[in-house]
C-alpha cells in the first residue's frame, strides 16, 4: 500500500511541475504565436494591397494624384492622428482605418475634395469584392506603416508663395529635370502617364506608337488652333499653364477625364498649393515631351 501512495503522490507532483511549466511557457508561446500570426496577415495585406490599391495610393503608399497618401504622419502619426480629428473620427485609428476600406468614402473630407475619385466599398458586407478576413489583412498592412512614425516630429510648414491662376504673369525659367521629379512627387504621373498600355485618366503626356499622337510638348500649341478652344492662353507654355491651375478653361473632347457635372476631375487646387518656380519648372518638362 505504502509504494501505491509514494507512486501516486510522485505522480501529482509531476503532474503539477508539468502544468506548471506549461502555465509559465504558455504566455510566451501564444505571444509567438500571435506574433506569426500578424506578420501572415501584413504579408496578405501587403500582397491585396498591390493588387488593388497601389494604383491610387501609391506602391509606397505615399499617394498620387488619383488619392492621397496613407503612408502618412497626417494618418498615422498623433493621438489622434490629424487626418482623424480633420474628419471628426472619435473612434480608433484602425477602426477608422477598418471603416474606409470596408465602406468606402463616398464623400471626401474638405482637404480632400480636389481627388477625382472616391474611396470605392472594399467588403463583401457592403457590396464589394473582398471578404471580412482580406479587409482585415489590408488595415494589418497600412496599420504597420505606422511604425515609421513612433518619434515622428512633425516640421515646420514650409511657407509657399501660390502662382495664382493668372496666366499671364511671369514665370521664372523652368527646369525640366527638376519639373520631372515635381511630377511625381505632386502625383500628375498617376493620371498622365500610362502604365502598362492602361487608359490613363487623364490625357496622356508621352507619344504613342500612333504618328499622329506625339507628346504634350508638340500637342500644347496645337491646341490653341482648335476651333472650338475657349482658354485664354496664347502659347504653348501659357497653355499648359492655364491647365495646371484653371484645368476647366478648355476640356479636350472626347476624353476620360470629365466629371458627372462636366468638369475637369483633375484637382482644382494647384494655383494655391505650387508656387512660380514649381508650376515653371513642370511646364519646362512637359514641352520636353515632343
Amino acid at each position: 500500500m505504502t509504494w501505491r501512495v509514494i507512486v501516486g503522490t510522485l505522480s501529482f507532483v509531476l503532474t503539477m511541475i508539468l502544468f506548471g511549466y506549461v502555465a509559465v511557457s504558455e504566455q510566451d508561446r501564444m505571444a509567438t504565436f500571435d506574433t506569426a500570426y500578424q506578420a501572415r496577415q501584413i504579408e496578405t495585406g501587403g500582397q491585396l494591397y498591390e493588387s488593388n490599391c497601389a494604383t491610387c495610393h501609391g506602391l509606397d503608399g505615399k499617394g498620387s494624384g488619383r488619392a492621397p497618401a496613407l503612408n502618412s504622419p497626417d494618418l498615422l502619426a498623433g493621438n489622434p492622428p490629424q487626418r482623424l480629428k480633420d474628419a471628426g473620427w472619435g473612434g480608433t485609428l484602425r477602426d477608422y482605418i477598418h471603416t474606409t476600406v470596408a465602406g468606402g468614402r463616398p464623400q471626401a473630407t474638405v482637404k480632400f475634395a480636389d481627388y477625382p475619385e472616391r474611396m470605392p466599398t472594399w467588403s463583401q458586407e457592403f457590396g464589394g469584392p473582398m471578404r471580412s478576413d482580406q479587409v482585415d489583412s489590408v488595415v494589418a498592412y497600412v496599420m504597420n506603416w505606422a511604425l515609421n512614425y513612433q518619434n515622428f516630429t512633425p516640421a515646420p510648414e514650409p511657407t509657399v508663395v501660390p502662382v495664382g491662376t493668372d496666366i499671364t504673369v511671369e514665370l521664372p525659367a523652368g527646369d525640366a529635370a527638376a519639373g520631372e521629379q515635381d511630377v511625381t512627387t505632386v502625383g500628375c504621373t498617376a493620371c498622365h502617364i500610362s502604365v502598362g498600355g492602361a487608359t490613363t485618366l487623364g490625357p496622356a503626356w508621352l507619344a504613342s506608337s500612333d504618328p499622329n499622337d506625339q507628346g504634350m510638348g508638340t500637342r500644347a500649341p496645337l491646341r490653341l488652333e482648335q476651333s472650338d478652344y475657349t482658354g485664354k492662353a496664347t502659347s504653348g507654355a501659357q497653355y499648359l499653364f492655364e491647365s495646371i491651375v484653371n484645368p476647366d478653361a478648355y476640356i479636350v473632347p472626347g476624353g476620360t477625364h470629365v466629371g458627372a457635372d462636366g468638369k475637369s476631375i483633375m484637382p482644382h487646387n494647384y494655383g494655391t498649393v505650387l508656387d512660380a518656380q514649381k508650376v515653371a519648372d513642370i511646364i519646362a518638362y512637359l514641352e520636353s515631351l515632343k
